[in-house]
């Protein structure tokens, strides 16, 4: 099979912008929880994997058109990794604020 490696990068950033989005969707889907109980533990968990599943799912399509390239998948997890040590201590320190002012120290 021949490949056309100048679409090469186009198909990286494609792969690394919904690893960003599917990474700022999960940290999202992980911010305090408004249900308690295992059901809905269970759901939201079922919720998050449907989420990541597709935007995985999506860059393959938009990218390469369901063709699995091992830098693809590198660069969607990679940009996953980048919301969750670039985003997540703002999510916590915005959390961290949040309960101060709910329930202040006297």
């Amino acid at each position: 099979m021949i490949r056309d490696v100048f679409d090469q990068p186009h198909q990286a950033m494609v792969m690394a912008f919904f690893g960003l989005v599917g990474g700022l969707g999960y940290e999202s889907l992980r911010l305090p929880r408004l249900f308690t109980g295992r059901a809905a533990a269970v759901a939201l968990e079922l919720l998050t994997l449907l989420w990541l599943q597709g935007c995985l799912l999506g860059g393959l399509f938009f990218s390469t058109h369901g063709e699995v390239r091992l830098y693809g998948l590198i660069l969607f997890f990679g940009g996953m990794l980048l919301v969750r040590w670039a985003v997540r201590p703002l999510f916590t320190e915005i959390l961290q604020k949040i309960r101060k002012k709910e329930f202040p120290s006297r």
